[in-house]
């Protein structure tokens, strides 16, 4: 049997978006992971009592989880946060949003906006503020304004994380990578299911890994985020034979190597493409049809020998 199907979920209610797992492997060396499906409901935590905003010195920490918010309810939220602290200095904060939704600060003098927490940053449109910021104004009339709308659920992007995933490039101030088996883009709404198939990643494990299956739903930041609710996956896991079964014959089309070649030119052609590098069918061509040398007579044993593509052609 080359073709296994699982159905895993979380089990850790204080970690919904992470799954840990020992799946049962082929008899091969190499298999093919696919993450066929990935469901959960859409109850994110996207404010918690955890996070926090930093003005004038004065760090204000929320008191609430919410998994729902919008523009309005968050200005409503943020002059409720800040009557929680009197300020001795006479300092009053008071939060709007405009038609677009965009939210800004008005206070009675000038002040500095020093740190925000995580979430907050998200939710206010600061996700690419470099802080600290200064208002600005004059007199007793002084207005910040935060440049985005903000995220209210999550970002745009969500990712399955995995230790069997394949690096995933972000690109901004700095790069960074991480190890993804499944992009989620985010078109669902708060409380209801979200049901995502996977189209973009297949990716080549030992098997020997799959006894340590680890998998984290991520933002598109590569934070983790907080579920309120259990996260199922259907996982495809397919056996790559350790020795080729038959020739390919070129003349009825390209060479995959994903599925004709031998384990040790497999992973000769793997390092290839994973460098970014073009496969000449040439060079496949000649792995497929390479005999294997003969050790010492100590060693009867066939020993393949993978040949680097001829730098001449």
């Amino acid at each position: 049997m080359n073709l296994f199907d699982y159905t895993i979920s979380s089990t850790d209610c204080e970690h919904n978006n992470r799954i840990i797992t020992n799946l049962s492997n082929p008899q091969t060396e190499f298999c093919k992971m696919t993450i066929t499906s990935l469901t959960t409901m859409a109850n994110i935590v996207i404010l918690s009592k955890e996070d926090y905003i930093t003005i004038n010195g004065t760090t204000y920490v929320c008191d609430d989880d919410f998994s729902e918010i919008s523009a309005s309810s968050m200005t409503e939220y943020m002059n409720h946060l800040m009557s929680l602290y009197p300020n001795g200095d006479g300092d009053v904060f008071d939060f709007f949003c405009d038609h677009c939704s965009r939210i800004y600060i008005t206070s009675n003098r000038d002040f500095e906006l020093q740190d925000v927490s995580y979430n907050m940053r998200l939710l206010l449109g600061l996700t690419n503020v470099q802080l600290p910021i200064e208002s600005t104004g004059s007199g007793q009339s002084h207005r910040m304004n935060f440049p985005d709308v903000g995220m209210f659920l999550s970002t745009p992007v969500l990712y399955l994380a995995s230790n069997l995933g394949s690096n995933s490039y972000r690109t901004g101030r700095v790069t960074t990578s991480m190890r993804i088996l499944m992009r989620i883009n985010n078109s669902f709404f708060a409380k209801q299911p979200i049901i995502a198939t996977n189209g973009d990643y297949t990716t080549v494990v030992r098997c020997s890994d799959l006894s340590d299956a680890r998998f984290t739903l991520i933002d598109a930041n590569y934070h983790e985020i907080k579920l309120l609710s259990p996260m199922y996956l259907t996982v495809q896991i397919e056996a790559i034979p350790d020795k080729l079964e038959h020739e390919h014959d070129l003349s009825k089309g390209p060479v995959d190597p994903f599925s004709v070649l031998p384990m040790s030119e497999f992973a000769y052609l793997r390092d290839l493409t994973e460098r970014g590098e073009d496969v000449d069918p040439t060079d496949v061509t000649r792995l497929i049809h390479f005999q294997p040398q003969q050790t010492s007579e100590d060693n009867q044993q066939n020993q393949t020998t993978v040949i680097p593509p001829d730098s001449s052609n």
